[in-house]
């Protein structure tokens, strides 16, 4: 980096990845924020590492934050300063860069740094990235209050499936409430119980059902969720900070020809491969509108099958869960055996 910033942070480099450590990392922004300097201050976290150190152990998962850090500092280039935060997350400091559409193409070009992501020897191993950036003055006067809005942005990426950066924008990601793992809010046993709290809530579908899809829709940042039954949507919820408002009915012959048999799920994290199956006219109708991943799970009890609980990704691609799908299968499940045991079908509903 010119410009003579090089000079103002410490010369102290992480053993393992060879980025700046922690510390000197966190230190140059705060001295920038001292000295009034406009940057960017971005958090780069690999998606899913916790399963590379436990299905292959610590050695490969190593190797593999080494080829995280290396595509990052191959992107950030002459641009800016890479620190290890710790394990797979990284700090990035762009001095500079500020404005909207530069830190834009910043993150794009990035996360093509993460494209054919693999691992020599491993070639199972596939990571992607998720970033989540704010800049100084704009979003914050000191480093705490820079660094939360980033984490915010970050995890506003990981709820929305992964594999995507968000610029920190005050008006869509303020009241964001960030959750450890172990708090009730973000806990797998927690959630589970409250769909089916949710869904007790009334004998009425058309009081509880509205209530399940808002909770889908605000926990895990879906744009869209809804239940569809033979030839109509029934029930359907679309988040508030959703860029797409309109969402139709999409033919349950289409999605059945694709459902996993074993599991009753249908799965798209990209729709666009679709294209390779040769399904045109199911890919032109997310792309009408505007879906760019998406999850069927079938509601069904014993032979009948009643619909679909369905969730849309509309503004990037979403890397859907085990977590998220096991959810949303569970909920579907629940419907489908209330619906049996009440004798009633989804279009009672309409």
């Amino acid at each position: 980096m010119d410009r003579g910033f090089s000079d103002k942070i410490e010369k102290k480099f992480d053993s393992l990845t060879g980025a700046y450590e922690r510390f000197a990392i966190e230190n140059f922004a705060r001295r920038l924020i001292n000295e009034n300097h406009p940057f960017s201050l971005i958090l780069i976290d690999g998606d899913n590492f916790k399963n590379v150190n436990d299905g292959y152990g610590h050695k490969v998962g190593d190797i593999v934050i080494q080829i995280i850090a290396k595509r990052i500092m191959e992107s950030v280039g002459e641009d800016g300063f890479v620190g290890r935060f710790g394990g797979d997350e990284f700090m990035v400091l762009l001095p500079d860069i500020v404005e909207y559409d530069d830190v834009w193409s910043f993150c794009r070009k990035t996360h093509r740094f993460f494209e054919n992501f693999s691992v020599p020897d491993y070639p199972a191993i596939f990571i992607t990235i998720t970033t989540g950036l704010s800049r100084f003055p704009n979003d914050g006067k000191t480093y705490d209050e820079l660094f939360e809005k980033s984490d915010k942005a970050l995890y506003r990426g990981k709820q929305k499936g992964r594999s995507c950066f968000i610029i920190y924008l005050d008006s869509k990601h303020k009241n964001i409430k960030i959750y450890s793992k172990d708090a009730p809010g973000s806990n797998s046993m927690h959630q589970h119980n409250t769909v089916f709290n949710l869904l007790s809530k009334s004998d009425d579908f058309r009081e509880s059902i509205p209530y399940l899809l808002q909770f889908f829709t605000t926990t895990l940042m879906i744009d869209h969720v809804c239940i569809q039954g033979k030839k109509s949507i029934v029930f359907s919820e679309i988040y508030s900070l959703s860029a797409v408002k309109e969402f139709s009915f999409i033919d349950n012959a289409l999605v059945s020809l694709n459902l996993n048999k074993s599991t009753a799920v249908f799965c798209l994290n990209d729709v666009n491969n679709l294209s390779a199956s040769h399904q045109n006219v199911l890919l032109g109708i997310f792309a009408s509108q505007k879906i760019v991943s998406s999850l069927f799970a079938e509601i069904s009890y014993g032979d009948t099958v009643y619909g679909y609980l369905r969730a849309d990704a509309t503004s990037t691609f979403r890397i859907w869960q085990n977590s998220d799908m096991d959810l949303l299968l569970t909920a579907a499940k629940a419907i489908g055996m209330q619906l049996h045991f009440q004798k009633k079908t989804l279009e009672d509903f309409l």
